[in-house]
Order: C-alpha cells, then structure tokens, then sequence
C-alpha cells in the first residue's frame, strides 16, 4: 500500500534426560555453559551445581534460524513448521535515522515491544529511502544505513523476523520514480518519462542489482553478520506493489520478476523471496478476470484492475525463484464502486474478501505448489467516512476474522490425513501481515492502523493531493494506456463486469467481528473455546471518550489468531504426541 506522498508520511527416563543434557552440553558454547553452571551454584549442595537448560539468555529464545520453504510449506531451522503472524510498519528506517527532530530510535522499540504483545512474529517494513539512503546510484548515507543495521539487529533482540522491502511502485519513499529519473540524468521530474523503464531499462536493472548487493553484503556491526548471513531476514521482496499499466500481456514485469527473484536468490540463499505484489489476475488466468478490483461498469470513474501488467499466476510460477506468492486485499479500494467504502457496505467487501483469498489459496496450493503470503490487508476508519468509528472498528474486525479464519482453514484443511509424510496440518499458506501496526507516538496516515494498550494520536485531516501533482504521477504511471486498456478489455470481455460471488440481500451482521481460540485437547483434536474471546459492546457514540480504548477488540482479534497458528504450528511439530 502507502500511496501517498513521503512528505505527509513524517515471528524414557533419566537415560533419556542425561542423553539430552550431554547433547546440549556438546552444542553449547562453553561460555553459555559456565554461565547456566554459575547461575544453579547457588547452594552447597554438589546436586545445585548443575547445567539447567531452562534458562534463556538474551536474544536466544525460541531463536528458530532461517525459514526454509519445501514445496508448498515452509519450515524453520528446527525442522518445525513455520506461518507468518504478522504486520506491516513501514516507517523504521525513516525513524532510526533520527534525521530530523521529530525521528526517534525510540519508535522502532514501541513498535517491536508493541508486536510481541500481540505475538506477532513477523514485520515487513521497508528498506529504502530513495533520495536519503541511497542519494544517488551507488551512493549511500552512512546515517541511514547504520538506521537499518539497527532496524535489523533490534528485531533479532526481540526475536522478530522482517520482510525487507526492496523499492516502491508508488512514489513514496522514493522507489522507481527515482531509478528511471537516474537513468535519465533528470533530477527534477518525470516528464516524458514512464515506470515502464524501471523494468526495461538495462540501466534501471543494473541499479537495482547493486543496490539489493549493496545490501545484501552490509556488514552490520550491531549483529556482526552481513545481511545475507542473518536469519532475522525472513524474506526479501522485490517491490511494493509493483505494476507496468497498460500491458494487458503482463510480460514486462513477469520478465523483471523472474530475473530479480532469481539474482535476489542467488546472492542470499538462505532467505526468502516474494514479489510483493497485489496479485491481481492476468492473462494466464483469464477465467478469474472477474475477480479483480473494480471490475465494474463505470471504468471512466473506478479504473478496473485488468490492465495492471500483474499477473499473479506467471509472476509467481517456477520460472520464478520465488518462494512466497504475494496478494494484498483491500475491499475500501479495490472493491469500491461495486461494494463503496465504510461500515454499510461490510456484507459486500467480505463477499468479495472471501472469493479473493479463497481463489488465491486454491491456485497457491494447486498450481503453484507455493504457500500465499497475504502481505497487506485492511479496512478504513476515519471521522469522514459513513458510520462512527467505533462501527467501523467493527467492520474492520469482521475483515480480519473473515481472512484469519480462511489463513486457519487453509492451515488446517489436512489436520486428520495421517498418511502425510509430513505433518499433515500444514497446507499451502504462509500466513499474513496486516495493514497496519503503529508506534502509540506515530499517526495514522492513511486511516488503517491498529494501536496497542491505547488510542494513537489525533487523527490528521484526510490527505488530499494537489491536482497537479495527481496528474504528472498519473502521466509517469501510465494511467492513459491504462485506461484505453481497460476499455478494450471490457468492450472484448463482458462478462468481466459479471460479479457471480455476489449474494445480494445479506445481512453483514450475519459475518463474525472475532476469531475463537482453539486447543489441543489430544493429538490432532481441536476443541474451539467459546468463552476466552469478549463479547464486543458499542455504544456507536461519534464521539471517543477520552478513557476508552477504540482498537481493543481488534487487537484481541489479532492475539487470537496468533494463538491459533501456533497451536496449528505444533499439531505439525510433535507428530509423537498423544
């Protein structure tokens, strides 16, 4: 996401218990060994002078190395399944950089001990500032730099992994606009100038593999590992949301695609690869055209998603290296004119919610034979939209129960199939990070972001962009082949605009605002909870009062989820047990 200007955006018996002690003597460095030795000494009896491997130093807990991915699953170091629980904030590098007053470390902190609260194991953010990191082709600041290596080594601190987020399509941050503008010498603007360069272009290209090697191969002097040796890297992903509007074909980008994924694998093995895309349909899967965003009537107001130059098939397909197909879901945007934004259209976006994911999981599992990473999902609220906010948390609850549940039962869908040769619980879903989590100190800029143990800042008034400015991004971007695009298409193909998962006359109480807490109860049984989830009251007050917290159901929602994929990560885990 983040689409708006950089300047307004400031995871037997004692025998067998000896045989385990003797092993974890002889992997342990002897220093962590004298060190637990030290901390049971204290008695005189010989039996207190004992190795205890209960105890946990810093940074080593639960430490599960890199993620490796096996087909359709994915697995940490120990040989455990592993699921993304996570949540995008974007803004660390920005803040570690301390580069202008109001830019503090401190937020990277609030932010990591704000996702461990909600058991989250997972953060994508970004690793770019184009113009301020890297300032020129090949050069860096040193500030921003050392901003990252603290990003990454705090994150290892609080045993979080990151996606680290490579460019941008939007102008934000800097990303594409600043390649293509480099590679013409043109330092002032994008006139006459098309995103489509920035895949083309063997300049563009040729920056872009230097900047991921400049990168990959930081040493960080906080963790004394280069990037590409660091585990805390979940993944790298290849662009936020990138697109080439216009290109039905969708080969440009698939093209740029498979060369990056492959060189990005190739450089740092040990990680992860995503793409980072919307993942709307294309031409290789004509028969889900329908499915994508704004996909509607009025294509002159609402610019349908099929002329994106995205085609989530061949973008992630093995011609790729990459690891974790990539969708994000956006109901306020993407299905805006069939559905229109804020609490009264609920019932419709999570129709639409539904068909999406489900579809996306369905080829994830088989055709690509990959597990989908859902890289950004979310729902608005603001004072200006329809319905109060604390409605509108309750709509933005049901959008997260709806996608949480179809993560689960994706999660899920083998548990009783014991003839797996591996743990049969795990099917091709990797998990998610949700739109967003900020820092209590940090705004929410674009309306979806979900604050922990209290209510963020006051709310900015709505960003609304300069025309002129909407019109030189529109131009860069493509936005009139897009259109004329989109009229071909629809005029060939109308029963593009024919919405068929749609059940008109539901009632959108009818869809849950929360997720249930599952247990093991025995080996490959789960029993759901009914009572460890609040019943949630509104008064639909427009007004907050100043002691009651707005995002406290959403935020249960989000640790119920995470609670559930680590009972699903065990079923996996102890196939012995029972």
């Amino acid at each position: 996401m983040l689409r708006v200007t950089a300047s307004r955006l400031p995871s037997g018996g004692a025998l067998a218990t000896l045989s385990i002690v003797a092993l974890l003597l002889i992997i342990a460095p002897s220093a962590l060994c004298d060190q637990r030795m030290k901390l049971n000494a204290n008695s005189n009896s010989a039996a207190a002078l004992r190795y205890d491997d209960s105890i946990k130093l810093q940074g080593e807990a639960d430490d599960v190395g890199f993620v490796r991915r096996e087909g359709k699953h994915l697995y940490d170091e120990n040989d455990d399944p592993f699921f993304i629980v996570g949540t995008n904030s974007y803004y660390l590098l920005e803040h570690a950089s301390e580069s202008e007053p109001w830019l503090t470390r401190s937020m990277v902190i609030d932010t990591y001990e704000d996702a461990k609260k909600l058991n989250l194991n997972t953060i994508r953010t970004w690793a770019f500032y184009d113009g301020k990191f890297q300032t020129a082709p090949g050069e860096y600041d040193e500030g921003f730099f050392d901003a990252l290596d603290y990003v990454v080594a705090k994150a290892r601190d609080y045993n979080l992994k990151l996606i680290l987020t490579l460019t941008n399509f939007w102008d934000a941050y800097g990303g594409m606009e600043n390649y293509v503008r480099w590679a013409n010498n043109n330092a002032n603007g994008t006139d006459g100038l098309s995103i489509s360069e920035f895949y083309t272009s063997e300049a563009c290209r040729d920056m872009y593999k230097k900047n991921f090697l400049k990168i990959a191969n930081r040493y960080n002097k906080y963790t004394n590992l280069t990037y590409a040796e660091d585990s805390t890297i979940l993944a790298w992903e290849l662009a936020n949301e990138p697109r080439n509007p216009g290109d039905f074909s969708g080969q440009v980008l698939t093209e740029w695609i498979r060369e990056m994924s492959k060189f990005v694998k190739e450089q740092a093995p040990k990680q992860l690869v995503t793409s980072g895309s919307e993942g709307f349909f294309g031409p290789s899967t004509m028969q889900y055209m329908y499915l994508n965003g704004n996909g509607t009537f009025d294509h002159g107001l609402y610019t349908a998603m099929m002329c994106t130059g995205v085609d989530y098939l061949a973008n992630h397909d093995d011609k790729t290296a990459i690891d974790l197909p990539s969708f994000h879901l956006y109901p306020d945007h993407h299905a805006e004119e069939l559905c229109g934004r804020g609490a009264p259209a609920s019932d419709c976006a999570l129709q639409w919610t539904r068909a999406q994911t489900e579809t996306r999981i369905e080829l994830a599992s088989s055709v690509l034979q990959k597990p989908l990473f859902i890289g950004e999902f979310g729902k608005m609220k603001h004072p200006t939209m329809e319905g109060t906010l604390d409605a509108q948390v309750v709509y933005r609850n049901r959008l997260y129960s709806e996608v949480f549940k179809l993560i689960q039962s994706a999660a899920l869908s083998e548990a009783d199939d014991d003839s797996s040769p591996r743990p049969s619980n795990v099917s091709s879903i990797a998990g998610s990070t949700f739109w967003m989590l900020a820092s209590k100190g940090y705004k929410d800029y674009d309306n979806f972001t979900v604050y922990v143990d209290a209510n963020g800042p006051s709310l900015p008034p709505p960003w609304i962009p300069e025309l002129k400015a909407v019109s030189i991004q529109s131009d860069f971007r493509n936005y009139a082949e897009e259109q004329a695009c989109v009229a071909k298409a629809l005029g060939e193909h109308p029963s593009w605009i024919d919405h068929h998962w749609y059940q008109a006359g539901h009632d959108a109480d009818e869809w849950e605002d929360t997720v249930k807490r599952i247990k093991r109860e025995k080996f490959r049984t789960l029993e759901i909870s009914r009572d460890e989830h609040p019943g949630y009251t509104f008064t639909f007050d427009p007004t907050i009062p100043e002691n009651w917290y707005l995002d406290e159901s959403t935020v249960t929602l989000i640790k119920n989820h995470a609670s559930n994929m680590q009972e699903l990560a065990k079923l996996g885990k102890h196939t012995w047990w029972g």
